[in-house]
């Protein structure tokens, strides 16, 4: 079990104490100090390399922002430089895993875009391809990939050792999706991580697992009668979040994990 660190506290030395305290098992690494990974510069970079290592808490992802942006073509090689520099975090932390999304697209005209997609993604893919690391797309809600459809097909397209899915329960609950009904099966073996948050749609808020409408307890047995074994990763998202991240603080933090490991204990 891991978590995205920067919902506890900007600074790092507090992020480390959090998570040792809880017994998680790495941090995924999305901000220090209030700068973006993408940011970073290479002596925080070695800072942050030292001081998981002392701790024994490795970073398990970059949580990067590549392709939060509209799919338009002033974007595109603006987002592919974004992807390299990801790479060479990742290829310098020793990182296997980046998070990245798809770009948002108009409601509607997602047939007509997808070759412009196809074309955006498969540069991206082919960097870590070359680096071999692994991308793993999230379905943040209205981006391309946020739909079902629309992550089927690229899944189907590019779906190998470098291109996997990170799922994510509330994001497709705040869109009117269900996990159960719209995402699983067919999106097990193309599965790699899961990201926790639940959400109740009737109130667009988001809500510890297994308080919303999620159904991350039915996933879960579902994914154990699967034999699935992939990272859980915590992003409670429980105080506020942004378009870069989310925040939830020492104290809601702690709640989100004991109501993941109260769901995990029902599994």
């Amino acid at each position: 079990m891991t978590g995205f660190a920067d919902e506890v506290s900007p600074r790092l030395e507090e992020q480390i104490a959090v998570f040792k305290r809880l017994n998680l098992n790495g941090l995924d690494l999305r901000s220090v100090d209030g700068v973006n990974v993408l940011d970073l510069s290479d002596a925080q970079l070695e800072t942050i390399q030292e001081l998981t290592k002392r701790h024994g808490l490795p970073v398990h992802s970059i949580g990067s922002p590549v392709n939060k942006v509209k799919l338009a073509p002033e974007n595109r090689e603006l987002e592919l430089a974004k992807t390299a520099r990801a790479v060479e975090i990742a290829l310098r932390l020793g990182v296997k895993r980046i998070r990245i999304f798809s770009p948002a697209v108009p409601r509607g005209e997602d047939e007509h875009c997808w070759p412009e997609v196809r074309a955006w993604m498969a540069d991206q893919i082919a960097l870590a391809e070359k680096a071999d690391v692994l991308l793993i797309h999230e379905n943040d809600a209205f981006y391309y990939g946020a739909y079902p459809e629309n992550a089927k097909r690229l899944f189907a397209e590019f779906a190998g050792p470098n291109f996997r899915a990170v799922f994510d329960f509330a994001n497709t609950v705040l869109i009117g999706y269900r996990p159960m009904d719209h995402w699983f099966p067919w999106i097990v073996p193309y599965l790699d991580s899961l990201h926790i948050k639940d959400a109740v749609e009737s109130e667009a808020k988001v809500v510890p697992a297994g308080d919303g409408d999620g159904q991350i307890l039915e996933t879960f047995r579902f994914l154990k009668e699967q034999g699935w074994r992939g990272a859980l990763t915590l992003e409670p998202h429980l105080q506020a979040a942004g378009p870069l991240g989310g925040y939830s603080g020492e104290q809601l933090f702690e709640t989100a994990t004991k109501a993941l490991r109260a769901v995990l204990d029902k599994v």
